[in-house]
């Protein structure tokens, strides 16, 4: 017989005063006790990634591993948090092409005569696209939405930087190099943005989560064997852009 799995809320609990983990554990277990439920069939804890939450010793991973009278159990903490944290660049290049990407979307919109501008330079090419798309690092998925339109409209973006005489910032729409690495960063955080939407939703119960970041793991090595033999079929920006860059050369 196949087991259901249900999600719903067992209860609200007030916390007056402190919001330490030891708080937070008094309320958890007198809820659950409040609801009758067995502690001894607790699997796992999800919590977000605070100190009072997950510290091993006053946090409340910590009171809940001391308590006997809950049975040993996993603890996970933000999984959508933790991927969101694998996808910030520490790669130098790779970096670097972020921080331009920021930079020239920012001189574009930041100054609202270069927005109307723009804008209307897009409408005079009869661009596929209105506008880009402002990067914030608080809504990190934006991230790859900005470098994929960045990448579509990397054309009108020079002839408008040319036009503002901003050389500084040309200068990295104008190499190959630069193109083909943002090619991949809109293609790599794009697989990025899909892996956290499906870790999104409710119904979503621990095992499908990780299993979708095994998943994941497991496309990381196909992809990175696919690049080194030039095989884009995963990356369809960086092949445009490779083939681009090919003919031209």
């Amino acid at each position: 017989m196949k087991d259901d799995f249900k999600e719903d809320l067992l209860g609200v609990m007030p916390l007056r005063g402190t919001t330490r983990g030891e708080d937070t554990y008094h309320a958890l277990k007198e809820c659950l006790i409040k609801n009758a439920v067995d502690l001894q069939k607790l699997v796992s804890v999800t919590t977000d990634g605070a100190p009072a939450m997950v510290g091993r010793k006053i946090g409340l991973i910590g009171h809940l591993i001391a308590d006997s009278d809950f049975p040993n159990f996993h603890a996970y903490h933000c999984i959508i948090h933790q991927q969101s944290l694998c996808s910030k660049m520490k790669h130098e290049e790779l970096d670097s092409v972020m921080k331009a990407v920021v930079k020239i979307v920012n001189f574009v919109r930041a100054n609202a005569l270069n927005h109307r501008q723009f804008k209307a330079l897009l409408s005079e090419y009869e661009s596929n696209y209105s506008d880009l798309i402002p990067h914030t690092d608080v809504r990190w998925l934006s991230r790859g939405k900005v470098l994929t339109r960045v990448n579509n409209v990397y054309e009108e973006l020079k002839v408008f930087l040319r036009e503002k005489r901003k050389d500084d910032l040309l200068v990295h729409l104008e190499s190959p190099v630069f193109l083909c690495r943002l090619a991949f960063l809109a293609d790599i955080t794009h697989h990025l943005n899909t892996l956290n939407l499906k870790l999104q939703g409710r119904h979503k119960i621990l095992p499908t989560l990780m299993t979708e970041i095994d998943v994941f793991e497991a496309k990381l090595g196909l992809f990175a064997g696919q690049l080194r033999q030039s095989d884009f079929m995963h990356f369809p920006e960086l092949s445009k852009a490779a083939e681009i860059h090919t003919w031209r050369t």
